[in-house]
């Protein structure tokens, strides 16, 4: 049978088309910072210069430099740079495409000079990605490597060692190094905590900070199989509709992952845990925006982690509760320590730590024989409903939720049976009307319906006929215990 042996070089236009990898600038310019990190000199501490304008972006480090083989080799797309320098340590960098896909989002023309410690040459190349394409022979991947004397006026300035990687003809116009620094801030938070530092247009940046209740933080050292996991966890002051909660994961002192929340419930109740762990053992994906997860390492650290946020996950959601106690957060901490061994007490169960109360039963749930006749024992009351028995506790709260249009909504703890109605801060209604009160009996009101028709699958007009009397009620209080509802 006859063969054919066919050249599948890729198209030069493969080292623009990179560039279409979806990094903002703030992530391109921290995946060039990563490469940075690999080439830290002997032990010394890293500093990295980042300078923004409107015409180029540039960062320079004091890393120990490319020899003029290296360099060539680093512009090689998908390149094994541990077979080429013979490094033997774990890297940042995993498939070869980081500093050209980087540079290449963020500009057509690059200008790369380094040096290695002790050589009295520099070596440079560079690129521009316009005039590449503009060659006849669509496999022409050769670069040229300029050698020439070290030159102190140069990028590198009067560093010894070190690279300085400068992009010009930007794709997009970009004059907020602020956004740069907090991405950096956050993305190197250990690196910048142990002693490197990073400078954006002159501003060091700092790691990014936390406000957590009491300034507590629990420790993770905990072994998963063969690997071990390392980190923190705690209460963050406040609640967060913005997203902003959840695990910041890192990979070598990387963040591979913002706000992971993998481990908990994405939840209004969930939203003050906040915490940071170290994943080395656990490959990111390409643009190191996320872990591979269906890997069985993976799958290790989602069990453990979520079994261990079982008891600060749960008082993440004490704390949206019970607003008039002026104790709650006392009580969050303690109950923390109690649960993690930091304090003894006898009276907290493995039962008392169980998030299950997250989730509810639905219409197959333990009450849904009554759902057919529709003609439930209900006793209605200003902080309590009795339905065939089982009572729920009722309360609200005041939250700031996304929506401006959505006055109010509800959430429910299957657990401890606690129906909370959560009043949106942002909202029209909460606005026009001064008596809290007033508006926390009509929220409960809407949730006892909403609960009603959602959890326990009633008709709506059976519903609706419970809420009327249960608001009844509630406004022909008297003014304490309107206060209570």
């Amino acid at each position: 049978m006859p063969t054919k042996r066919i050249n599948i070089v890729p198209d030069i236009r493969l080292l623009v088309d990179i560039g279409s990898a979806n990094y903002t600038v703030p992530e391109a310019i921290s995946e060039l910072i990563a490469n940075s990190m690999d080439a830290r000199y002997e032990d010394f501490p890293l500093e990295v210069l980042v300078t923004i304008d409107m015409d180029s972006v540039s960062i320079i480090d004091n890393g120990k430099g490319m020899s003029e083989q290296v360099l060539g080799e680093a512009l090689r797309l998908s390149a094994q740079m541990d077979q080429i320098t013979g490094n033997t340590e774990a890297r940042k960098g995993m498939y070869g495409l980081g500093m050209k896909a980087a540079c290449s989002s963020l500009g057509s023309l690059w200008n790369i000079v380094t040096r290695p410690p002790g050589d009295a040459n520099q070596y440079s190349v560079t690129i521009d990605l316009q005039k590449w394409l503009k060659q006849s022979n669509r496999q022409a991947w050769e670069i040229e490597v300029t050698s020439s004397p070290f030159d102190p006026l140069g990028p590198l300035g009067e560093r010894h060692h070190g690279t300085a990687i400068v992009v010009r003809k930007l794709r997009e116009e970009f004059t907020m190094p602020t956004a740069v620094s907090e991405k950096l801030g956050m993305a190197y938070k250990p690196h910048l905590e142990s002693g490197d530092v990073i400078l954006v247009n002159g501003v060091p940046v700092l790691p990014k900070t936390y406000d957590l209740i009491d300034g507590r933080r629990w420790d993770i050292n905990i072994q998963v199989g063969d690997y071990r996991i390392t980190g923190w966890y705690g209460l963050d002051s406040k609640t967060h509709n913005d997203g902003l909660y959840g695990l910041n994961i890192y990979r070598l002192g990387q963040l591979v992952e913002a706000w992971n929340k993998d481990f908990l419930r994405s939840h209004l109740m969930s939203s003050r845990v906040v915490g940071e762990i170290d994943l080395p053992f656990i490959n990111a994906n390409f643009h190191k925006l996320g872990f591979y997860k269906g890997s069985e390492e993976w799958k290790l650290v989602r069990k453990a982690m979520t079994e261990l946020l079982k008891p600060v996950v749960k008082a993440s959601g004490d704390m949206a509760k019970n607003k008039n106690d002026d104790l709650r957060q006392a009580k969050a901490i303690k109950g923390l320590d109690i649960a993690y061994g930091v304090l003894s007490g006898s009276n907290v169960t493995s039962d008392d730590l169980d998030d299950s109360s997250h989730e509810s039963p639905g219409p197959s749930g333990p009450n849904s024989e009554i759902h057919g006749s529709q003609k439930p024992v209900m006793e209605v009351g200003l902080e309590a409903l009795n339905l065939a028995g089982e009572s729920f506790t009722l309360s609200y709260t005041f939250q700031e939720l996304s929506d401006e249009t959505i006055p109010w909504d509800f959430i429910y703890h299957r657990k401890t049976n606690d129906l909370q109605a959560v009043i949106n801060t942002k909202s029209r209604v909460y606005a026009m009307v001064d008596d809290e009160a007033f508006i926390g009996a009509l929220a409960l009101a809407e949730a006892v319906m909403g609960f009603l028709i959602r959890e326990r699958d009633f008709e709506y007009g059976k519903a609706r006929e419970i809420r009327d009397r249960w608001l009844y009620l509630a406004v022909g209080a008297d003014k304490t215990s309107r206060l209570k509802v």
